[in-house]
């Protein structure tokens, strides 16, 4: 009986044993095997279209990262869809407002005023340096009123104690170049316009038209200039205003044949090529002064409309050596005016928004606010500046 007993627990035993190694064998078929065997995730699909109408999924232009353009028109936008409020910065004191510029078109800006200076009792009276900035985004990206901006000039607005206007000029391929060039020309003439004796307060009552700047980054860099080089064709501003300084951040300028320094490589050269086509929707070349000023002759450089130019380049960015040659170039022309450059080696492209804690974007963001708050040299300083002053 007792021996019985024993064989009935021993098979017991066997028999758990066996559900115990069947379930581990379970368990390693869920969890092991798939994970060596599962398939990669496919990239996230573009939205919706319109179903009814088969062009609406055929890519009819691919400008990765930044969007998607698809046969029937629709536009995809991958990166710099964000939008944040203005207000008062609670790092900085800065008070962003928005503004309407043109009902017409929505050509639109935000609006920045740094506090007022410690120490001082009472509302603060005293004129302030005016920048308009225009935004990167390779034409179709980005706005003025997204974090990355916003955050970049409540700093610049706050250290330089300046009146800034963020121009929120319309983007390609909705609308193609010269657009943006017409709204950031027109933005510009209204800041000085409202500056002058307009309605708008901030600028009207704070801001110092005889410290009117003018800066981009990438994109608005090109921009920056463009607008520059227009003021010097045109006769100037709306009531006579004057550009005191320009600032290239990064600037976007390219062209057919290399400069020393520049990609040779041949898919690449290609692909700016037809990137730029498609801004512009092929109206312009690539050898067209707007997108490569050394194509323009010296005695037309000269015409640039500012006292001073700053421009910035950063070691790994594809658009640095064109930046170095166009600093050489308008200091070849005979332009009277003082040139300033700013190279952050091992970067790439416009670093600073997107790291602005990093060591390198405080010192590039120390270079942009000195060459902003340094009064205007004379006309005999410029002369003897008409070189150009590097800084590491």
């Amino acid at each position: 009986m007792v021996a019985k007993s024993k064989g009935q627990v021993a098979k017991l035993a066997l028999l758990l044993l066996a559900v115990l190694l069947l379930v581990a064998a379970i368990l390693l078929c869920v969890f092991l095997i798939p994970r060596h065997h599962r398939k990669p995730p496919l990239p996230p699909g573009s939205p919706p279209g319109n179903a009814s109408n088969p062009d609406d999924s055929i890519v009819a232009f691919d400008f990765s990262p930044y969007l998607i353009m698809y046969k029937s028109g629709r536009v995809h936008r991958l990166d710099g869809l964000a939008r944040c409020s203005a207000g008062i910065d609670e790092a900085t004191g800065v008070t962003s407002k928005d503004v309407v510029i043109d009902g017409g078109t929505g050509l639109a800006a935000r609006m920045y005023l740094p506090p007022a200076a410690k120490g001082k009792k009472g509302p603060d009276t005293s004129r302030l340096p005016v920048l308009v900035f225009y935004h990167g985004g390779a034409f179709v990206i980005e706005s003025a009123f997204t974090p990355l901006y916003h955050a970049y000039l409540n700093a610049v607005s706050a250290k330089v104690r300046a009146v800034a206007v963020s121009v929120e000029y319309r983007l390609a391929p909705e609308h193609r170049l010269p657009t943006a060039y017409n709204d950031s020309w027109q933005a510009l003439n209204w800041v000085a316009r409202n500056a002058a004796s307009g309605p708008e307060p901030w600028l009207r009552d704070r801001g110092n038209l005889s410290r009117l700047f003018v800066a981009g980054d990438s994109a608005g860099g090109n921009i920056a200039h463009n607008t520059a080089m227009r003021a010097g064709t045109e006769g100037g501003l709306d009531g006579g205003a004057a550009i005191t300084g320009l600032l290239l951040l990064d600037p976007y300028f390219w062209g057919k044949e290399p400069v020393a320094g520049e990609t040779t490589d041949a898919a690449t050269r290609r692909e700016y090529e037809a990137t730029w086509s498609f801004i512009c929707g092929g109206r312009y070349g690539i050898d067209d002064p707007l997108v490569n000023p050394l194509s323009l002759p010296a005695a037309e450089m000269r015409r640039l409309a500012s006292k001073r130019v700053a421009v910035t380049s950063s070691g790994l960015d594809d658009f640095r050596p064109r930046a170095l040659a166009y600093a050489a170039a308008l200091n070849g022309s005979g332009w009277e005016g003082e040139i300033e450059q700013y190279e952050t080696p091992g970067e790439r492209h416009v670093y600073f928004l997107d790291r602005p804690k990093d060591p390198n974007s405080v010192k590039e963001l120390a270079f942009v606010t000195g060459f902003l708050s340094r009064e205007s040299p004379s006309v005999a300083q410029q002369q003897l500046a008409r070189r150009i002053t590097t800084w590491a």
